[in-house]
């Protein structure tokens, strides 16, 4: 009983670490350019040096077989990238979530009052608590007093242009006239009606509303510009990516093929096989004489063993030289972070999310990408591993089987 009530103790606090943990991540700035992913590809569990150490690492000894040698061997790395993985994603999750109901219910609002049907009605909130019949008649109100006078109700001050859109309105013949006009004809009637205007006098807080908006404008424009950088600099390094994947992919096919492959040595056995001589084994009838066939076995067995430990060395060399090209294509994009850093918008609103200048989601994803690169050589080196130590027992099982031939 008293160790039970530890276990779950135990498991409790471990439990409340994690959620701490988790809150952590989520309250901080941002996840990106926190994880050192260059030391996640060096710690990717390599090949073996040879095709007995394949054997004892798959566990596939044909007389202490082990099936959970490989899981043992890869999965605490694989565990440990795929939790880091899981905390990106909850990052993310945790940012596209922020933006509530009532934030875009807020958002909506500010959009809706931008109108300026909407804004001569009293904006969003007083429509909403009209009736119906209300509504229609201050929209009608306000729609009227609107082309009364569009440019006032934008913010721009001038009677000519307001008089010159009036005459337009107003009197069909001239309207007509006016839309045959050139458009210097047109700028040039323009000017006519604008030349007894006012100097337009703002008062202070104009002024200053219209530097925040001017600022404002400038901030969109490089978050636009950025986003677009950012856009520019993951599908470079995604084809960069891409090339060391077709690059790693055909360097194996490559050594698998060349010189006296597996498939040539199997090939060549059994040409040698049906050129053995049949011979009387009593009441087993007649067969290949099996002393020359335990020879050309074991012949066999051996010469796949070989092929197996240079196609070995040969992968080992391939799996370093894409681990070094992923770790300068990971050097490059930390360098970007880096000097970057601070253009990076996080931003959770529904405008962010709708006009695309929201630069950490696309990087967060990224990085998980570069992640999953390390699970893809993780996965690999499993496989080429489990197809070495195929070899080295099918050369044990051969050499025990006709051990006394």
């Amino acid at each position: 009983m008293k160790t039970n009530s530890s276990s779950f103790a135990i498991k409790v606090t471990i439990i409340a670490m994690l959620l701490v943990r988790a809150f952590l991540l989520t309250a901080q700035h941002s996840i990106i350019g926190t994880t050192d992913i260059s030391a996640f590809i060096e710690q990717v569990p390599g090949l073996p040096r040879n095709t007995d150490e394949a054997m004892k690492r798959a566990g596939n000894h044909p007389t202490q077989p082990d099936r959970s040698a490989l899981d043992r061997h890869y999965l605490p790395f694989e565990d440990k990238v795929n939790h880091r993985i899981d905390e990106y994603k909850a990052f993310a999750q945790q940012k596209m979530t922020h933006a509530t109901e009532a934030d875009y219910r807020q958002e909506a609002t500010v959009m809706a009052n931008s109108n300026p049907i909407v804004a001569g009605m009293g904006g969003y909130e007083k429509v909403s608590k009209m009736s119906e019949a209300e509504a229609k008649a201050a929209a009608q109100k306000s729609a009227a007093a609107y082309m009364a006078d569009p440019f006032a109700a934008n913010g721009v001050q001038s009677a000519g242009m307001t008089a010159l859109y009036q005459k337009i309105i107003s009197d069909p013949v001239y309207a007509k006239q006016f839309e045959k006009m050139s458009e210097a004809e047109k700028e040039a009637e323009l000017r006519k009606y604008m030349a007894n205007d006012q100097p337009a006098t703002t008062t202070p807080q104009q002024v200053k509303a219209q530097q925040a908006q001017t600022a404002n404008q400038q901030l969109q424009a490089d978050r636009i510009r950025f986003a677009q950088e950012v856009q520019l600099k993951i599908a470079a390094l995604q084809q960069q990516m891409a090339d060391v994947s077709a690059d790693f992919d055909q360097w194996l096919t490559d050594i698998a093929q060349q010189g006296n492959s597996h498939e040539a040595i199997s090939l060549d056995a059994g040409k040698r096989y049906k050129a053995i001589p049949m011979v009387e084994l009593g009441e087993y009838g007649r067969d290949h004489d099996p002393a020359q066939v335990a020879v050309l076995r074991k012949a066999e067995a051996k010469q796949h063993r070989e092929q197996a430990q240079q196609e070995l060395e040969q992968q080992m060399a391939a799996l370093e030289e894409v681990a070094n090209r992923y770790q300068a294509i990971v050097s490059e994009y930390l360098n970007f972070v880096k000097k970057n850093g601070k253009k990076i918008h996080g931003g959770t609103s529904v405008k962010d999310m709708m006009d695309g200048t929201n630069t950490e989601q696309p990087l967060v994803t990224f990085e998980m990408r570069l992640l999953g690169i390390t699970l893809e050589l993780s996965q690999k080196s499993r496989e080429l591993t489990q197809e070495a130590a195929q070899w080295e027992a099918n050369y044990v099982q051969t050499m025990q089987t006709y051990q006394t031939r």
